[in-house]
């Protein structure tokens, strides 16, 4: 390891650069959006590292000019649906949201509680992150109780 800062600050930019242009190829959404971004604001703070993340999408056999001409150019179509992000939010705060959901649209029939969970849902579902089934299943289980089917040992 050196201590020189040019040769640290190469390895920096390098590695900075390497991320990008991964960013920039991934099929994550968020991810090639993210990209996009720092590369942006790097370029705007005189931190330009474009050659060297044109040279990292050469070496994976990508056209550097078809990857940044692929998401910068095109406007979003705003009728798109949103990508889905379910996936990407750990499993326990997934369950944890479907009960308490599922606790809420158990309160009685018109209920201020009722309303909330109901608005939740659906706005979490435009921004990608369907709970949908999940709460079906967490409202299954509280109303019916265990499936006898299921071996207690």
């Amino acid at each position: 390891m050196t201590t020189d800062p040019s040769t640290q600050l190469e390895a920096i930019r390098e590695s900075v650069a390497r991320h990008i242009a991964n960013g920039l190829v991934s099929t994550i959404h968020i991810r090639a959006k993210a990209a996009r971004d720092l590369a942006t604001e790097l370029d705007a703070n005189g931190a330009n590292v474009d050659n060297l993340v044109d040279q990292h999408l050469i070496d994976g056999g990508y056209n550097p000019t078809e990857v940044r001409g692929g998401g910068a150019t095109e406007a979003p179509d705003p009728w798109a649906p949103k990508p889905s992000i379910t996936e990407y939010i750990p499993a326990p705060v997934r369950d944890v949201l479907a009960d308490r959901l599922a606790h809420m649209l158990l309160s009685p029939a018109g209920s201020a509680l009722q309303l909330q969970a109901r608005e939740l849902t659906f706005d979490l579902k435009a921004q990608g992150f369907d709970l949908r089934e999940p709460i079906k299943q967490h409202i299954a289980d509280r109303t019916l109780g265990p499936d006898p089917v299921d071996v207690p040992f």
